[in-house]
């Protein structure tokens, strides 16, 4: 039986689709072999003109993403500055239900500051951390979310 991360990346893909018409959101396949020079940038390259998206998913149970969890960060910071695409983290935080998209420039922002993780707590509605509540709401077990915000963020963001 697959993990609620994977379940939950299964539900990204299918929200994506179904709430962005005419893009492409393709899984990268998944090594988890964890051996260097395997390690994919993230789970998925999504495409919408004029955008393309490396997206990683991640659910959090609790109110902090650790940068210990995010083992692509240091592979999508070669990307950020690419002009039309966005890198960044799609995060559930379960016990909030909010879903939520962090640039990877907010994530090095708060590294920089010496900081270990996102607080949902103390970082959402904060200026100074920018990210895009995803619109969703909740389903029996997860959350249905329109992706097509996720575009018009990123266009604002050139």
């Amino acid at each position: 039986m697959a993990s609620r991360g994977k379940k939950f990346e299964d539900r990204f893909k299918s929200d994506w689709v179904e709430s962005v018409p005419d893009s492409v959101c393709y899984r990268l396949y998944d090594t988890m072999s964890g051996y260097m020079g395997q390690r994919n940038v993230g789970d998925f390259i999504c495409y919408k003109y004029p955008l393309m998206f490396i997206i990683d998913c991640k659910s959090i149970q609790g109110n902090t993403l650790p940068f210990s969890d995010l083992r692509q960060y240091d592979q999508m910071l070669e990307y950020k500055n690419i002009k039309g695409v966005r890198v960044g983290f799609v995060v559930w935080f379960v016990d909030h239900d909010k879903v939520l998209w962090i640039p990877v420039q907010t994530m090095e922002k708060i590294q920089k500051e010496g900081l270990k993780s996102y607080n949902i707590r103390k970082m959402f509605d904060n200026d100074d951390y920018p990210i895009l509540e995803i619109p969703s709401y909740k389903l029996r077990t997860f959350m249905k979310s329109n992706y097509s915000e996720l575009i018009n963020y990123g266009k604002s963001t050139d």
